[in-house]
């Protein structure tokens, strides 16, 4: 038998241990019909740079449920992948490129893409060997990149399909323009920040009357393209002017008064001006009153050919102050207040986003929405945390149309082709720049998709929609995993276009997981602030780091990272390696049988079967920490410290071995390579832990917790010997405790001579399940009988200073509710403790 080194260094075994699991084929799910499949999706890390330890976090949790459902003899499919994420590693190619003195305007398109895909490619294979070394149990077999061609013509397909059902659209819209990075988001991405600004009111001569209407605005610059003021139809400051013209300063135009209910009559004078071209609700007021769209401000944030002459080339900032000059000349600036609004600023560069109208592909989202709806509301998807699922529901009912154009260059290209006249086209197998149809020319839309599109459609495009055998096989997936930050961005999407493609859910199970931030922000590659694994991945091990990021979480919590629970769980790997090498040294072999043989035998069966069955449940509910924690406590508390003691003053290997087998399986999720590693040493296993069976629970042992006896004395004993510093000092049983285990007393509590019945001087322990003292002199005796005495007397006076101060009518009514209710359980602590010193003061004198 091969012997265990003295102490388990990971870097040792990680790699050729996920090495001996991939040639087993041990990644890959069963192909018996019969067995029930079990899918789980690595939701795809943008592949442009490495991962950061919110990653790991993620990928630890999806690996935690695939090996736990493998051992379960579930078909376990772990499907790993990669996102071509397109605006995100555009722009860190783009920081790339500028440090190296260039930009993306002296490449080619076509040169700009091919860069980025061979920086895309060598980042690639970074972050898949970092999965492999933090143990993902993937199928690198069925490995996907959303710039794969079967990912790009599902996209292609889909958007078509969508185009077909009217559900796709093209037309003038406004978008949140960056004029930095030089693309539209949607909405979500935009990021709104609250700004110390000026509100600017400005006096609108009203044609024909020598009477004037002064209007409010944050954005005086855009006023050169107005086009129209609006008022509330029932405001009766203004009911006259409806319909009448007024004279715009400046440019000198002549634009409508109308009414329009979307005018909130609080904001400012009650009168705004309808700048359509560059705000949203300026935009919808335009469409419902017909309009013109004037653009002043260009895609260069400068201002445009349709701003007058003067202004023409400047850019935004510049021609505010300009316009706030003319109209103060002018006598149309009537005043200025200090103001603060929130403003819509791009999440990458943090530039101002610019409202523009422009050409762009747009999903019609409600029908979709509503059909999640109803899925979420017959509970067709289980949602961790719970209170997301009504959030998710709301979201959806709110939700304005996608908008799915982005001009860069790194993606997947919108198939459309549009002609001269602003005629449309779908067309997914041409190839060309330009194509003719019934005599007319069509250009290539040189848009690409959003990427949330064609991850949108993951769980689809991993399982090779529609006809492929796996999924046929695996879909609906089992569940999806993810970071809570990005429920609308992503998890939303993929259920409109999964049940819009498939008819069905695309998961029956969402767990969100908390972030780990740094102080209070999030992680984030782009930020700057993340943390890399590797540095901690080489000082404690995947299984510690794994196992130190899931410690104390729960669903949609999140939490700062802390090494000092990643320290904790490299204890425990240790504690696991050291108690498997002491017990493999007193086993010869083993047969799957035991017998019981001492009451510590029957107790320790018991914990295990209670700690497997509480671990089965919380591992079902996704109560992740939760198990880890009654893992934790097997190992160390039950296992090591209790039962492995105990063994040594009556052995036997059987239930020594069983124990550990037992033990090893269920660490395996959590801890997979030291388990694994410790597996590979014991004598009578030949195959590998990974897809060994998950434990069940023995018929039972008929305990009747003569242990727990046992334990409670020891303890007792060994508190009472160290205050008293006593040495090996005689115990005296009379009830309770079996003379048969008596040894087992003496070995663990480090006693001397151990006499049936009562000493003529000693300290009685307190218990009401046996009788036991701790022989000592009387001297000895009174001087813990005052100890006891000291501590109940600061304990009741504690006790007395908690009540005085709930007794306060002021502290109780003032105080923060949190303190006084931590003042109270304080209180209850306290009076249990002054309770049981008592009770041993009473129990020490008889």
């Amino acid at each position: 038998m091969r012997e265990m080194e003295k102490a388990y260094e990971p870097h040792k075994y990680e790699h050729d241990i996920y090495q001996k699991w991939e040639e087993s084929s041990a990644f890959k799910p069963t192909d018996d019909p019969n067995k029930e499949p079990f899918t789980i999706l690595m939701p795809p890390p943008n592949a442009n740079a490495d991962l950061h330890i919110g990653h790991t976090l993620s990928t630890a949790l999806q690996d935690l449920m695939t090996r736990y459902a493998r051992m379960q003899g579930k078909a376990a499919l772990f499907l790993p992948g990669a996102d071509h994420a397109g605006f995100e590693t555009q722009v860190m190619f783009e920081r790339h490129l500028e440090k190296e003195g260039k930009s993306r305007f002296d490449y080619s398109r076509e040169e700009l893409y091919q860069q980025i895909w061979d920086f895309v490619q060598s980042n690639k294979g970074r972050m898949e060997d970092q999965q492999r070394r933090i143990g993902a149990s993937v199928d690198w077999s069925r490995n996907t990149f959303t710039l794969d061609p079967h990912v790009v013509r599902t996209a292609h397909e889909t958007f078509k399909k969508l185009w077909e059902d009217d559900l796709v659209y093209r037309g003038k819209r406004i978008v949140n323009y960056c004029t930095f990075h030089g693309t539209a988001f949607s909405d979500l991405e935009v990021e709104y920040k609250e700004v110390q600004g000026h509100l600017w009111h400005i006096r609108y001569p009203i044609e024909d009357t020598g009477d004037h209407i002064v209007i409010a605005t944050t954005r005086p610059e855009t006023m050169l393209g107005d086009t129209a003021v609006a008022v509330h139809p029932n405001d009766e400051r203004y009911t006259r002017f409806i319909g009448k013209l007024v004279s715009l300063p400046i440019a000198g135009r002549s634009i409508p008064i109308v009414a329009d209910e979307g005018v909130n009559p609080e904001f400012g004078t009650g009168a705004v001006k309808v700048t359509p071209a560059h705000d949203p609700l300026d935009f919808e007021i335009s469409e419902r009153h017909n309009l013109p769209q004037i653009e002043v401000i260009n895609k260069q944030g400068k201002m445009s050919d349709s701003a007058p002459e003067n202004y023409r080339g400047l850019d935004f900032k510049a021609a505010r102050k300009k316009v706030l000059d003319e109209l103060d000349q002018g006598g149309f600036l009537v005043k200025t207040e200090d103001y603060t609004h929130s403003v819509g600023h791009c999440y990458k560069c943090g530039n101002v986003i610019q409202p523009l109208v422009m050409d762009q592909w747009l999903i019609r989202v409600q029908p979709l929405a509503q059909r999640a709806i109803q899925a979420l509301e017959e509970n067709q998807i289980e949602i961790y945390p719970s209170s997301k699922k009504a959030v998710l529901i709301q979201w959806y009912e709110n939700l304005r149309d996608w908008n799915v154009s982005r001009q860069i260059v790194w993606g997947i290209p919108i198939p459309a082709f549009i002609s001269d006249d602003g005629d449309a086209i779908i067309d997914i197998d041409a190839n060309d720049d330009q194509i003719e149809r019934d005599g007319k020319t069509y250009y290539k839309d040189p848009d690409t998709f959003d990427t949330w599109f064609s991850s949108g459609q993951w769980p689809e495009v991993t399982l090779k929609y529609p006809d492929s055998e796996d999924f046929k096989r695996f879909y609906p997936t089992s569940v999806m995993e993810t970071g809570a930050d990005i429920l609308f961005w992503w998890v939303s999407r993929m259920i409109m276009l999964g049940l819009y493609l498939t008819d069905e859910v695309p998961f029956k199970t969402v767990y969100l997981h908390g972030l780990i931030t740094v102080g209070k922000q999030k992680m984030s590659k782009s930020k700057g602030n993340s943390l890399t694994p590797t540095p901690l991945h080489e000082k404690y091990g995947a299984d510690a780091l794994r196992m130190g990021l899931i410690a104390n979480r729960s669903a949609g919590q999140n939490q700062s990272f802390s090494e000092k629970r990643v320290e904790t769980y490299r204890n425990f790997c240790n504690k696991l390696w050291n108690v498997s090498r002491y017990s493999l040294g007193k086993i010869e072999d083993f047969d799957g049988k035991f017998e019981i043989k001492s009451s510590a035998d029957a107790w320790i069966i018991d914990q295990i079967d209670q700690k497997t069955i509480q671990i089965t449940a919380a591992l079902d509910s996704y109560r992740f920490s939760e198990a880890q924690e009654l893992l934790y406590s097997l190992l160390w508390d039950d296992f090591a410290d209790w039962y492995v003691e105990a063994s040594k003053y009556s052995p036997n290997e059987g239930v020594l071995a069983y124990g550990l087998e037992t033990i090893l399986k269920l660490s395996h999720p959590f801890a997979p390579f030291v388990s694994e590693a410790i597996w590979q040493f014991l004598p009578w296993q030949s195959g590998n832990l990974i897809v060994e069976p998950w434990p069940k629970a023995t018929t039972g042992t008929g305990n009747d917790n003569a242990f727990t006896n046992i334990m409670a004395l020891v303890s007792q004993i060994r508190t009472i010997s160290a205050e008293l510093s006593l040495q090996k000092p005689s115990i005296h049983i009379s009830s309770g405790i079996e003379e048969g285990e008596w040894g087992i007393v003496k070995g663990l509590a480090r006693t001397g001579e151990i006499k049936a019945g009562k000493p003529t001087t000693g300290i009685r322990i307190q218990s009401t399940s046996f009788e036991a003292w701790v022989e000592a002199e009387q001297g000895t005796v009174e001087k813990y009988i005052d100890l006891i005495h000291k501590r109940f007397d600061e304990a009741n006076a504690y006790l007395q200073r908690l009540e005085k101060q709930l007794d306060n009518k002021s502290y109780v009514e003032s105080a923060p509710a949190e303190l006084v209710e931590e003042t109270r359980n304080r209180q209850a602590d306290t009076k249990l403790l002054v309770s049981q010193l008592d009770e041993q003061l009473k129990s020490i004198k008889q």
